[in-house]
């Protein structure tokens, strides 16, 4: 029999030390440190989108992480500013109606007198003019504890939705505090409320853990499906991300976490499932069933989340298919008039929503991988060295990198310009492929292009000598040949869920784009390759982060509370493969340049 030993792991640019057992992989121990891998293909050593530096045994080399197994004493180097990805976390509020769910009701202990065989609860009823309850046997038993003591002024009852949750004594006011997360595939964003006053106090984000078991959704619902075991695992690894966004806002903003009494959560039907720790196997299989759409209200103790144990947890009810609450969440913040608008959110999976707040049709499509650097040769998140813009200015390429450092690879806005730059200047067909012959010999960039060892032809847009301190930053055929497809899947998406609406694209009043990557992409770049759809007279504008401020109006209104609890019977969900013009009209699409909705 043999025995695994613990192994010390360094990160010097981190300035932190792990204990990891000897049989785990670089990947694994960038995960216990805080700071997990993107493993796009699900740590099978394909993607090589976690090549990582380390120091072993005094030579320095570049490895894959997932396959790297670690050794003692080897330093793992990978710094803070390169690990965290550009998340966006500002949202589009202005001023949020605000009546919360949780409210505090601080009452002197003076007016706390119940009549002879009378009960307190009556009593607490009268003086709150409220039909309070309480159902929670923990918090009877505190009841009993707390109401009739004298050697304090106030006592505090926290009320969610007219049931006391917790009561407090003190001598002066108490403050709940609330905190809406919006859970992406690929990041996860809190936002901190006084429930008491509606001021935002503080908000953070930070990778989504899960990212250790596959950038994608399909990659994370094979491993959750495998076993109990695997589905604990990445549901722990999502409890854990809350838990660490949680820690950062009450510490930063010197706050007991004991104070948080409302948790609001959004996020995609997979991350809804995990989240909640049930198996998403069927969600993977055709017909490609859920377990339930309802919103879902647990206790805080539940999920032994670090927040106050008798706070309430919210899960906001998703649309259907791979359409989640995330999607719920951005049509809560959009205008509740009688104008149709197109929604379209780019994650790292692709909703497109049309209608009002009357009636919504709503579908997903398979657009993400590509467009935030995945499946792309030189592509990468949007952290620092990714190139998130490119332009041609007197046939010269200018590219801004996040971070002024020098460049690494393409972030999804930087991959979306360059290969409209390309199409712009004629040196990418329509159909996606790169000029040649006469064509090519007339053009004068025409020294940029080049051929690897396989004999496939690529585009130099930042050459080894203009980059000298890293490599040359290419485009490959395969790369245009993934945006095609990615672009295709979106533009048919909304093309089809128009129709089937039963409104042609000049009805539209606006054309809305919601999500981070949304946010950072120039929309004229976008459209003109065809990635966004152009109708003549129907601006487009991004939202930024859509579900963001959804799920922070769910936290502050009861109002839109109810409103959200109506957007699932107000929206019928697409399944867009089973359309019968899907297959040729995708084709059709992919077609640079291909951008008009009729």
């Amino acid at each position: 029999m043999s025995f695994i030993e613990n192994i010390q792991v360094f990160f010097p640019l981190l300035d932190k030390t792990i204990t990891i057992e000897e049989d785990k992989t670089v990947a694994e121990a960038c995960a216990l440190a805080g700071f997990p891998q993107n493993l796009v293909c699900g740590g099978k050593g394909t993607c090589k989108k976690c090549l990582v530096t380390i120091r072993e045994n005094g030579h320095t080399k570049e490895v894959l992480g997932c396959q790297q197994i670690v050794s003692q004493g080897m330093s793992i180097l990978i710094s803070r500013e390169a690990a965290l990805s550009q998340i966006l976390e500002t949202s589009a509020n202005g001023v949020l109606p605000f009546d919360p769910r949780v409210k505090v009701f601080s009452v002197p202990y003076a007016d706390l007198t119940t009549l002879m065989c009378s009960y307190d609860l009556e009593t607490i009823r009268g003086v709150l003019d409220l039909p309070v309850t309480i159902s929670s046997l923990k918090v009877l038993k505190k009841f009993t504890e707390v109401f009739h003591l004298k050697d304090k002024a106030l006592l505090n009852f926290i009320v969610f939705n007219e049931e006391i949750i917790d009561l407090i004594p003190s001598d002066t006011s108490i403050s709940p505090y609330g905190v809406a997360f919006d859970i992406g595939t690929t990041s996860v964003v809190g936002y901190l409320y006084d429930l008491a006053t509606g001021v935002l106090v503080n908000q953070y984000s930070t990778l989504n853990k899960q990212i250790s078991f596959g950038g994608d959704v399909i990659s994370r619902i094979d491993f959750a499906s495998g076993s109990a075991e695997n589905l604990k695992e990445i549901q722990d690894s999502i409890l854990e991300t809350i838990d660490s966004i949680l820690l950062n806002l009450c510490e930063e903003s010197d706050i007991s976490n004991q104070a948080v009494y409302d948790c609001v959560f959004c996020g995609n039907s997979t991350m809804a499932h995990l989240f909640l720790g049930l198996n998403p196997v069927h969600l993977g299989l055709s017909p490609f069933t859920g377990i339930t759409k309802d919103m879902v209200i647990l206790n805080a103790s539940d999920l032994n989340i670090t927040m106050n144990p008798y706070g309430r947890i919210t899960f906001l009810p998703l649309l259907g298919g791979f359409v989640g609450a995330d999607t719920t969440s951005v049509l809560l913040g959009l205008p509740r008039d009688e104008s149709f608008r197109l929604m379209i959110d780019l994650g790292t999976n692709g909703e497109i929503a049309i209608g009002n707040y009357h009636k919504y049709f709503v579908a997903s499509t398979a657009c993400g991988p590509a467009l935030e650097g995945a499946g792309i040769h030189m592509g990468m998140r949007g952290t620092t060295g990714a190139i998130e813009k490119v332009t041609l200015v007197n046939n010269k390429f200018q590219c801004h990198v996040i971070g002024n450092v020098a460049p690494l690879g393409f972030c999804g806005s930087g991959i979306i310009d360059a290969i409209a730059v390309l199409f712009r200047e004629g040196l990418v067909h329509e159909k996606g492929n790169f000029i040649k012959d006469k064509t090519l010999e007339a053009h004068p960039l025409k020294n940029r292009f080049s051929i690897d060892e396989s004999g496939q032809r690529y585009f130099i847009i930042v050459s080894q000598k203009e980059n000298p301190d890293g490599k040359a930053m290419i485009i490959t055929q395969k790369d245009i040949r993934q945006v095609q497809l990615a672009k295709a899947a979106i533009y048919t998406g909304c093309c089809l869920l128009t129709k089937q609406y039963g409104i042609k694209g000049s009805q539209l009043t606006e054309i809305v784009l919601a999500g981070a990557f949304g946010n950072y992409i120039d929309l004229d770049n976008a459209q003109f390759i065809g990635l966004l759809p152009k109708i003549k007279g129907v601006p487009i504008r991004s939202i930024g982060n859509g579900a963001g401020t959804g799920v922070q109006l769910f936290l502050l209104s009861q109002d839109e509370v109810k409103h959200c609890e109506q957007i699932p019977a107000a929206t019928t969900h697409v399944e867009l493969a089973t359309d019968p013009n899907f297959s040729n009209a995708y084709m059709m699409n992919t077609a640079l340049g291909k951008n008009m909705i009729i």
